[in-house]
């Protein structure tokens, strides 16, 4: 596959499934294991692109970061403000700081994937028939003990394949939040988290990208961005009609064909 080709395809997986329920990474990693593709080059590639869909959540919210932008903030009562989003990501960004060697000699691999899609989907089809009746109805009604609740929850996704989105909707959910509010609020812990991971792999590896690659990285980049955009608005509109029991189905669909690949290999 030609390396433009392949850089807008990986842009358009990345895109369209960062926000759903349906884990880009573990997308990745599988779409990366179908073709072969070297992961000491491609991981890291995966993970810069990120950046793309990141940015389409600050064009799609630009009222909220420019509010967590405003120190006043804090003295309001009842308004989401940065120190929720804060509160929200440190136990994620702590324990996937002190565990990311193991995630990725360890569990970025296409089986961990494939369990988790299937195990978590099942768990989304038995918590929404088990959810509790709606009591967070907006963003400015979180408290800091249910962003860090979340941010609790959110952990679970530095498994492949669990879904980073995924996570922090059902917990939310199972906290009583509405699920567009749950949705929401699931998109802006996104930025600084995943910010911050793409950061942290850019500076490590740089180096190891060519002027090429930059080329190829920049597709990536403003394909995911494009892409994500469309993926966020669909996802919502999804939410609103259908709940989440369609990904769910999706993800256990996906999980069982692929288990079939693996275990009837080329």
């Amino acid at each position: 596959m030609n390396d433009m080709v392949l850089a807008f395809f990986l842009g358009v997986i990345e895109g369209l499934t960062e926000f759903l329920p349906v884990s880009s990474t573990g997308h990745l990693i599988l779409f990366s294991d179908f073709y072969k593709l070297p992961p000491e080059k491609y991981n890291s590639f995966n993970i810069i692109i990120q950046l793309g869909a990141i940015l389409a959540v600050v064009m799609l919210y630009p009222g909220r970061f420019k509010d967590f932008l405003d120190f006043n903030q804090f003295k309001k009562q009842h308004k989401l403000n940065a120190l929720h989003i804060g509160i929200a990501i440190f136990p994620a960004l702590f324990i996937g700081f002190l565990s990311r060697h193991y995630i990725k000699s360890v569990l970025m691999r296409p089986e961990v994937v494939v369990g988790s899609l299937i195990i978590v989907g099942v768990i989304m089809i038995i918590l929404e028939k088990i959810r509790p009746p709606e009591k967070i109805l907006s963003l400015d009604s979180i408290s800091y003990k249910e962003a860090l609740i979340i941010g609790l929850g959110q952990c679970c996704a530095l498994i492949p394949g669990v879904s980073r989105s995924g996570a922090t909707i059902l917990t939310a959910m199972m906290r009583g939040f509405n699920l567009k509010v749950a949705a929401d609020f699931s998109f802006l812990i996104s930025v600084p988290i995943i910010g911050a991971a793409t950061l942290y792999e850019f500076l490590k590896s740089y180096s190891d990208f060519s002027l090429h690659d930059l080329h190829l990285l920049l597709i990536g980049l403003v394909t995911s961005y494009v892409v994500a955009i469309i993926g966020i608005k669909f996802f919502i509109g999804v939410l609103k009609k259908l709940s989440l029991t369609p990904f769910a189905i999706y993800r256990i669909l996906f999980g069982l064909i692929y288990y079939w690949i693996l275990i009837n290999p080329k």
